[in-house]
C-alpha cells in the first residue's frame, strides 16, 4: 500500500511539473507589443501590451517657409543667418521648409506652394520667410515675434508620425495620427505629408561668391499624397476625434540624388479658410 501511494505521488508531481512547464511556455510565446489599434505603434500580432504604444504629442509648433535659391546672393548670407537662428532658438517647436526656385532643388510642390504664397502676400522675391502662409518683413525680430505668437497658442490638433524607407525599392511608407484638441471642430482640414531632406552639399551664392561646399538643409522634396495640391488632402476626424492616414510606397528619387538617411517627414494639418489655408499644427 505504501509503494502504491509513493508511485501516485510521483505521478502527481510529474504531471504538475509538466502542467507548470506548459503554462510557462504558453505565456512566454505570447508576443509582446502595442495592442492598441489607435496607436501608430500597433502590432497586429501582439497579444500582450508592453507599454510601447505611442500617441500624438500634445504640443503647439509652427511652420516657417523659406523662399530661396542657390543662385540668390543674399540667401547664403542673411537668409542663412535667419535660418540658423530659428533652428537654434526654436529647436523643439519650429520647423523650416525651404522652397527652392530655378535651381537643382526645385520641385513641383514647391512651385505650387510659392505660387500660393505669392497670391496671398504678393511676390516679394528671395530670400523671404513666412510663418504658415503669412509673409514676414525681412527682420529677424519680426520673424521671431511671429513664431513666438504662434507657438504660444494652444494646440487644436495634435499629431504623431512614423515612416520607413525601403532603399532597395526607393519607396517610403508613412503613417500619421491626427487628434482633435481644445474643442476644435476639425472641419475643412487638410493633411500634408512633406518629405524633407537635410545635408545636401551643393554650391550656394554668398554675396556674389559661390561656395561649392555649402550644406543645404530643410529641402522640400515632395508631398506624399500625390494630390497635386501643396496642402495635401482633406481629412475627416471620427467620433473620437481621431484620423489615421497612411501613405504606402511613396516613390522617392534615386539614392544618387537624395540621401535616404537624411530624409524625414513633416506632417502638417491645415484648415481651409476661403482662398487661404490656415496653419494648424505639425509634427516631425
Amino acid at each position: 500500500m505504501i509503494s502504491i501511494n509513493r508511485k501516485n505521488n510521483r505521478t502527481f508531481r510529474n504531471s504538475f511539473f509538466l502542467f507548470l512547464t506548459f503554462i510557462f511556455i504558453f505565456l512566454s510565446c505570447k508576443k509582446k507589443g502595442c495592442t492598441d489599434p489607435v496607436s501608430l505603434s500597433y502590432d497586429i500580432e501582439a497579444s500582450k501590451d508592453d507599454g510601447s504604444c505611442t500617441y500624438p504629442e500634445v504640443a503647439k509648433k509652427t511652420l516657417v517657409f523659406k523662399s530661396t535659391g542657390t543662385w540668390c546672393a543674399y540667401c547664403g548670407d542673411w537668409g542663412k543667418d535667419f535660418s540658423d537662428d530659428v533652428t537654434s532658438d526654436y529647436s523643439s517647436n519650429a520647423q523650416i521648409i525651404e522652397l527652392h526656385s530655378n535651381d537643382n532643388f526645385s520641385v513641383d510642390v514647391g512651385y505650387l506652394m510659392q505660387s500660393h504664397l505669392d497670391g496671398i502676400n504678393g511676390s516679394v522675391g528671395v530670400p523671404h520667410f513666412y510663418v504658415g502662409t503669412a509673409g514676414v518683413d525681412n527682420s529677424y525680430s519680426l520673424l521671431s515675434a511671429e513664431i513666438d505668437s504662434d507657438v504660444a497658442l494652444s494646440p487644436e490638433v495634435n499629431l504623431a508620425v512614423n515612416y520607413t524607407v525601403n532603399s532597395d525599392s526607393s519607396k517610403m511608407n508613412i503613417n500619421i495620427h491626427s487628434k482633435l484638441a481644445g474643442g476644435f471642430s476639425g472641419d475643412n482640414c487638410y493633411l500634408a505629408a512633406y518629405v524633407v531632406e537635410d545635408g545636401q552639399v551643393f554650391e550656394q551664392n554668398i554675396l556674389g561668391n559661390y561656395d561649392p561646399n555649402y550644406v543645404h538643409n530643410n529641402i522640400l522634396r515632395t508631398e506624399a499624397s500625390g494630390s497635386g495640391s501643396a496642402f495635401g488632402v482633406p481629412i475627416v476626424f471620427n467620433s473620437s476625434g481621431d484620423n489615421i492616414k497612411s501613405y504606402n510606397d511613396v516613390l522617392l528619387a534615386p539614392s544618387t540624388l537624395w540621401n535616404y538617411s537624411n530624409l524625414y517627414v513633416v506632417a502638417v494639418v491645415w484648415e481651409q479658410d476661403g482662398a487661404d489655408y490656415r496653419f494648424v499644427n505639425l509634427v516631425r
